[in-house]
């Protein structure tokens, strides 16, 4: 259950733009009782690892390792639009339609 729920986030990167994907796994800026409670300077501190990806009110594995994948899946999203395709990765591709092209013939 856990693979076809990672799955699906994974698919969900593909749809959705990346502020949006962004958005899903950065640690929301605190709210009400929480807000009351911190100073300015906590504050300030706050909204900037907040923007730049850093969460320093703890330390959640979780929402770093989405934030790596989310910032790997751009980078290669991104290098794959300006660059294209690998040739290497197309020539395999290539090879597996052969082979089943060859596969159904012999059937």
């Amino acid at each position: 259950m856990q693979i076809a729920a990672f799955l699906s986030d994974l698919k969900s990167l593909t749809i959705c733009s990346h502020e949006a994907a962004t958005a899903l796994v950065k640690p929301p800026a605190p709210t009400g009782a929480e807000e009351t409670e911190t100073t300015a300077t906590e504050k300030a501190e706050d909204v900037q690892a907040h923007s730049s990806g850093r969460d320093t009110r703890g330390d959640d594995q979780d929402l770093q390792r989405a934030n790596e994948l989310l910032s790997l899946h751009y980078g290669v999203k991104l290098k794959y639009l300006e660059t294209g395709p690998d040739p290497e990765l197309e020539q395999a591709g290539r090879a597996v339609d052969e082979v089943l092209a060859s596969l159904r013939t012999s059937r």
